[in-house]
């Protein structure tokens, strides 16, 4: 049972059961397009940039627009494609887009204290396969790995190559490292290991 009042965005309440979430194929169709964006070299705040260019409604104000979250009664307080690298990320990493139900993230310490505290991971109660998935596991979890790796720059594209720190050497297992290297012919682009040492 999902204990938020509001379901994350990409989903929408079962009008057959108010506890159940199905999928909203508008909003989910941008996540699916967040996700891809990762997938093909951009980080989050050039997704943003892409999203605000391309005037794609951020989540309060897609939720605020259908009568839904704590702004529907507040929705000219709104910049509708105001989106920033933190909301995309937000996005990024949730773990319900794979069909999962996590509880139990906050907990307040009295009823007197409006903010709640954020709890550890160990502290959810996560419960797998309650809705269908958004995002299937395996891009999922490319996309953390994503996430979380070095982005290095092109200098002839000035885009980040997607594939950094998740190739390796097959001769002795360390990362390769995205290089350009300039020649008579102009620049060339190659994966180097991090052990290997020039002797020139």
């Amino acid at each position: 049972v999902h204990l938020s009042v509001c379901p994350l965005y990409g989903y929408k309440k079962d009008p057959e059961d108010k506890h159940k979430w199905i999928i909203d194929e508008e909003a989910a169709q941008v996540v699916k397009r967040i996700f891809q964006l990762v997938i093909e070299g951009n980080g989050t705040t050039s997704i943003a940039r892409i999203l605000r260019e391309e005037k794609v409604e951020i989540p309060s104000y897609y939720h605020a627009r259908k009568g839904e979250g704590q702004y529907k009664n507040r929705l000219e307080l709104i910049h509708p494609y105001a989106w920033n690298c933190s909301t995309v990320k937000y996005i990024l990493t949730r773990i319900e887009y794979m069909g999962y139900t996590v509880n139990f993230k906050t907990e307040s310490k009295s009823y007197k204290e409006k903010k709640n505290i954020i709890n550890p991971p160990e502290k959810w109660a996560v419960f797998p396969n309650t809705q269908e998935a958004i995002i299937d596991e395996e891009t999922w979890h490319l996309v953390q790995k994503l996430l979380k790796t070095p982005r290095k720059k092109d200098e002839s594209h000035g885009e980040a190559n997607p594939l950094t720190g998740l190739v390796f050497c097959a001769d002795c297992g360390s990362k390769l490292h995205f290089a350009t290297c300039k020649s008579f012919d102009g620049s060339q682009d190659h994966y180097r290991c991090a052990n290997y040492k020039s002797n020139t």
